[in-house]
């Protein structure tokens, strides 16, 4: 068996998402709801109903609205705590003239629309033809197409988004914003969607406007596990970033710039750009630079890969790919086409180590790509200078892929949106552990020991900084995928710090007995282990070392009642007041090498 080592170093698409966020590969698919007993706070509304009046009177105790097949003529406003799902593509909203859907106010509670087609709204000087969203409105499984919002300050043809808002698993197609955001403007969260063939002519962000808060009030525009294809716009053909954002495992392929502005992604302002595939970018002006990637304000791009950008009129060993414009941009471990990284006369790529890691891709190389002509840019054997050679540092959310796989597989993550899964051998792999940060750094180098991994078979895919909820969010991809003989169980540490104050652990216990009973019923043995001491002063009503050592008994009693082993690395590792041991801790929470030592001895005693 090929010995694996897997540590996740993120805390944001082959078990990947929850059901109900499974892409499917690139382009997502949905099952069926299956029919259940009549719900009474579920009201069915059927075609020739008004729904629009329906919305404006809800009857008491109805919760949600379940739309049958067939076309419903609005205009529709959302009504916080009522819930709408309808049949895809089968229940189709649309209006005579204006938006299609409107969310007037700030909602306390997430209120849903999902399971429809939003077409057809018609604006002019106004933003959201097909959907305007607040705080808390939710569009999920959404077909929105042939939207338009005309005028010289319109913005989201498709959709309008506030901060606080979410788009999900929705495909976002075919509309028209006459300044920004052809497909979608967006402050909130845009995640597994697929926005594609959209336009705003005049100004950028064919495809998408994210927009984001100052750094100080802490308002991110959030994208992540996007497809942006064959949009276009003057400039920014495929997204346009501003303000404050952060963007991570997006497909940006065949947008265009008809002004000569950039073709792929435009950023102006503090942007983190992390695990992006940016292709075929094209710019449509005379003299024109075609870069797919251009940022003009201090961020941080990692792991991006950007090939085969080009411009009209211009060799493509001759389009830029990549241009720097701010001399407190950090690069890190990023792949470029040779030559295509272009950096402004005040950029230092020395200054601090600023520019790391540059992997440059010979010309002449889609063999990278399974198959670039068609389509396809999940990464091939060949693509050696890609594979384990990104930075390890993520975002907390990037549990997988663009594609649906676990990221990330080997030392460490690949450069570009798709991993490199490694094959799981029939038998499946032989222990897996899942935790956070404690066991993240188990096999870094400098930090744990690697060889611990490699020379005793076992996958390790530790995520820094989860809590219990985000490991039972990526059991699936990360423990089940490898079909594991043993799993290991970590975390809690997080939890209790949620809020910055130690806190009651009632729902991290809950977490670990469900991931303990999703890999017993998969077949495999299970461990839990307790929470290491942490030398945290207090900060609420009970110390650390108390709702530790509280909790880890509640650990060890779920896994007696259960019939799981439960392994103690607390005890070796704290002294009589419930610190960190001195000499075998880095920060007074996680180990030193000595400490891992002695954790080593401790798993593999217990393993046998």
């Amino acid at each position: 068996m090929t010995a694996v080592a897997l540590s996740m170093s993120v805390s944001c698409h082959h078990s990947p998402v929850p059901a109900e966020e499974q892409p499917g590969g690139q382009e997502p698919s949905y099952p069926e709801e299956p029919a259940g007993p009549k719900d009474p706070t579920v009201l069915k509304v059927e075609e020739g109903d008004d729904l629009a009046a329906i919305l404006a009177a809800v009857p008491e105790g109805i919760k949600a609205l379940s739309l049958g097949d067939g076309t419903f003529t609005g205009p529709f406003k959302m009504v916080e705590g009522i819930d709408v799902r309808g049949a895809g593509d089968k229940t189709i909203l649309t209006v005579t003239s204006g938006r299609v859907l409107t969310q007037e106010t700030d909602f306390e509670t997430l209120t849903t629309w999902k399971n429809l087609t939003l077409t057809d709204g018609r604006l002019n000087g106004e933003n959201g033809a097909g959907a305007f969203l607040r705080k808390n409105g939710v569009l999920e499984n959404c077909d929105i197409h042939h939207n338009r919002a005309e005028g010289g300050s319109s913005q989201g043809g498709g959709v309008w988004a506030a901060e606080g808002s979410i788009l999900k698993q929705c495909r976002i197609h075919d509309n028209f914003a006459q300044n920004a955001g052809g497909g979608v403007y967006s402050k909130g969260l845009v995640k597994y969607c697929t926005i594609e063939d959209n336009e705003a002519p005049d100004n950028v962000g064919g495809g998408v406007q994210m927009h984001g808060g100052s750094a100080a009030s802490n308002t991110n525009g959030t994208m992540y596990n996007c497809i942006i294809r064959h949009n276009s716009s003057k400039n920014a053909g495929g997204v346009r970033l501003y303000g404050n954002t952060q963007v991570a495992n997006l497909l940006v392929e065949g947008n265009m710039a008809t002004g000569g502005g950039i073709s792929g992604i435009l950023a102006n302002g503090i942007a983190s750009i992390v695990n992006c595939t940016i292709v075929k970018n094209y710019d449509a002006a005379d003299g024109g630079n075609s870069s797919g990637l251009y940022i003009n304000q201090n961020g941080t791009i990692k792991n991006c890969l950007l090939y085969g950008n080009y411009s009209k009129g211009k060799d493509a060993s001759e389009a830029v790919q990549m241009y720097i414009n701010h001399q407190y941009t950090w690069l890190m471990n990023n792949a470029v086409r040779a030559g295509g990284l272009r950096l402004h006369s005040s950029y230092d790529p020395n200054s601090n180590g600023r520019n790391q890691h540059l992997q440059e891709i010979p010309s002449g190389s889609e063999n990278i790509f399974v198959d670039y002509t068609g389509g396809d840019y999940h990464l091939t054997s060949a693509a050696n200078m890609l594979i384990d050679k990104g930075n390890t540092s993520l975002f907390n959310f990037m549990v997988l892929d663009a594609g649906g796989v676990p990221r990330r597989f080997g030392t460490a993550p690949d450069i570009g949106a798709y991993e490199y899964p490694t094959p799981v051998p029939a038998e499946g792999f032989w222990c897996v552990l899942i935790g956070d940060s404690i066991f993240d750094r188990w096999d870094s180098e400098g930090i744990g020991h690697p060889d611990f991994f490699t020379g005793n078979d076992i996958v390790n895919s530790g995520v820094s900084g989860q809590t219990t909820d985000q490991m039972l969010e990526r059991f699936e991809g990360s423990v089940l995928y490898y079909k594991p003989q043993v799993v290991v169980l970590e975390g809690g540490t997080n939890d209790l710090t949620r809020v910055q104050t130690w806190k009651s652990s009632e729902s991290t216990i809950a977490n670990m007995a469900e991931m303990a009973r999703r890999a017993a019923a998969f077949g495999a043995k299970v461990f839990i282990s307790s929470i290491l001491p942490c030398n945290a002063s207090q900060t609420g009503d009970v110390s650390p070392q108390e709702l530790i050592v509280a909790t880890n008994k509640a650990y060890q009693e779920l896994a007696a009642s259960k019939g799981y082993g439960y392994i103690d690395f607390y005890t070796p590792l704290s002294d009589s007041d419930g610190r960190f041991k001195d000499g075998y801790h880095s920060d007074g929470v996680h180990p030193d090498s000595n400490g891992y030592d002695v954790m080593e001895q401790i798993l593999l005693a217990a393993l046998k």
